[in-house]
């Protein structure tokens, strides 16, 4: 008896995970030899095979170096690791273990040894308590197999091809209990056993890291989730556009480019309405482009305010024959330098009455078109730059019409004498700003003094190239008592001892006289009058729709959204 239990107290000490007391016995499995001869089961009659966990096998496979202070699931889940190393192959035979379906447990082993060595009363309760035993070993048996299943395939689809997995059955005692998807590559080694409450933390941060970063970074299968809300309005077929109201819509469409507008009108008809509506089309600029046939009159269709045309191609023919009826709203028009046929053009301005600002600027005229613009009673600049076709009749037609007239710029248009007669005589005496430069030999001091009674009230005016003025209009420019900018450039005639008696116009601040003063009489007309900047300004600005590199706007209003 004394003899049994120092046996029960050797394999006590070699199975017990407390005391790390390494098993001197070369046969690990010596201790269950009453039980294997008592059951007589054929599973068991290879004692010296690795699957037989006693505490030697497992800290030489590192699970030994478990600490005491983890919980039994954290051992059972490193037994499990051995249990599938073992399974697979052994490295030393290089041959499969035998029965390597029935793993054994070492507390097992020594329940059953207790309960074989403590039944002596009976033949009949003997054999009862070892099916007992047979039998909890067995659902034990098939119990850690399934977990040894479970962790095989964990192990398979989260190591992949770790170099620290149990399966390579590996010397390390750190290396059985490092695969918490680590890799060598990417972390440093994690020497926390795979079932902590550390590593369980980690594993559930993980999942909620990746899904992050894969929700911040492009992806191809990006899609939009839809709530079972969603799905439930949007198969319910109500259209939710038909509950807005209009104003809504134009509150929303008010953000669109021009050229999705035309792409909402396609959609059904109450966007198509919406989308003509007058206050998304104030202003619209549409320079340097080609306008196709018919566009030009589906464009002051949608009521357009603003519009800038300077430099565009108009296509013929811009108007269709049902145009009669057409309302335009256009109050501020640049045609400068448009390609645009007269009967386009006439058609156009024949429709305009609320016109206040217009810029013909080097295009073709004539009575007709001239008639069509003297009918815009509220014209306050008009800019007639290069344009040809004017005549002494329509001169005087516009200057008699345009009552309201306050900024004229009739530079560089040919005019004949008469033409100019017709100006000087008929012009309304609210224009602040003129230009009728470039009257060569037309333009005399009689014109001159004829245009200071006729406006008194100028601020600026332009007489350049007017080579037949002589010192004479001088006198007359300087009873203009309001005269802030005066532009005699290249009038050869008049000396340049003149210019100074210009100081004692207390009102005239700029006065450009180029190509009339040579270097050094300049640095002394500049000593002669300081307070006044002379030859400041190359181009004139009267009437013209745009000044400088402004592009985006005309007569200070914004033509783009």
């Amino acid at each position: 008896m004394s003899s049994r239990k120092n046996r029960g107290t050797e394999n006590m000490e070699n199975l017990c995970p407390v005391t790390r007391k390494r098993s001197t016995s070369k046969n690990p499995a010596s201790a269950v030899g009453a039980l294997v001869s008592a059951t007589k089961s054929s599973h068991y009659e290879h004692p010296s095979s690795p699957s037989a966990l006693t505490f030697e096998a497992l800290e030489e496979m590192g699970i030994g170096m478990l600490d005491s202070e983890e919980s039994s699931s954290s051992a059972l889940s490193a037994m499990a690791l051995a249990v599938s190393a073992s399974a697979t192959s052994d490295d030393n035979s290089n041959e499969t273990t035998p029965y390597a379906n029935v793993p054994r447990m070492a507390h097992q082993l020594q329940h059953t040894q207790r309960l074989s060595l403590g039944s002596t009363a009976d033949t009949t309760q003997d054999s009862i308590t070892v099916e007992d035993a047979l039998s909890l070993t067995r659902q034990s048996a098939e119990k850690l197999q399934t977990l040894v299943q479970a962790k095989r395939s964990t192990l398979v689809s989260d190591c992949g091809s770790n170099s620290n997995s149990p399966s390579k059955r590996l010397r390390n005692p750190l290396a059985a209990v490092t695969c918490n998807n680590q890799s060598e590559a990417a972390a440093p080694l994690n020497f926390q056993p795979s079932t902590s409450r550390l590593a369980q933390v980690r594993q559930a941060k993980k999942p909620l890291t990746a899904q992050i970063t894969s929700r911040l970074m492009p992806s191809d299968s990006f899609f939009v989730y839809r709530t079972p809300a969603m799905s439930a309005h949007i198969n319910s077929g109500i259209n939710y556009f038909e509950r807005l109201s209009d104003e809504i819509l134009l509150d929303i469409f008010k953000w669109l480019p021009k050229k999705t507008l035309l792409r909402m009108a396609t959609v059904c008809r109450r966007f198509n309405r919406c989308s003509r509506d007058e206050t998304l089309w104030t202003r619209l600029d549409l320079g340097l482009r080609t306008i196709r046939p018919g566009a030009l009159e589906q464009i002051v269709r949608r009521g357009v305010l603003v519009l800038r045309l300077a430099q565009a191609s108009i296509q013929e023919p811009a108007f269709t024959p049902s145009s009669a009826g057409l309302r335009v709203r256009l109050q501020y028009l640049d045609l400068s330098m448009a390609s645009i046929n007269r009967s386009s053009l006439l058609t156009l301005l024949s429709h305009c009455r609320q016109l206040k600002k217009i810029s013909l600027e080097n295009t073709e005229l004539d009575d007709s078109i001239c008639t069509e613009i003297a009918k815009n009673k509220a014209l306050e600049a008009v800019n007639l730059t290069m344009t040809s076709g004017l005549t002494a009749n329509s001169v005087r037609l516009l200057m008699e019409s345009l009552t309201n007239l306050s900024s004229l710029n009739i530079s560089w248009t040919d005019l004949s004498a008469d033409a100019v007669t017709a100006l000087v005589t008929h012009i309304s005496p609210n224009v602040i700003r003129l230009n009728i430069a470039g009257c060569r030999r037309v333009l005399f001091d009689s014109h001159v003094a004829s245009l200071q009674k006729r406006c008194p009230q100028l601020l600026e005016l332009d007489l350049s190239d007017c080579n037949s003025l002589t010192p004479a209009a001088i006198t007359a420019i300087m009873k203009f008592k309001m005269l802030e900018y005066l532009s005699v450039s290249r009038c050869y005639l008049i000396p340049a001892t003149r210019f100074i008696e210009l100081k004692a116009m207390a009102s005239l601040t700029y006065l450009d006289i180029f190509g009339m003063l040579s270097d050094a009489a300049m640095e002394v007309l500049e000593k002669q009058m300081p307070k006044m900047g002379i030859n400041k300004f190359i181009h004139s600005s009267v009437s013209r729709p745009t000044v400088g590199t402004r592009r985006t706007s005309i007569w200070g209003l914004r033509t783009r959204d």
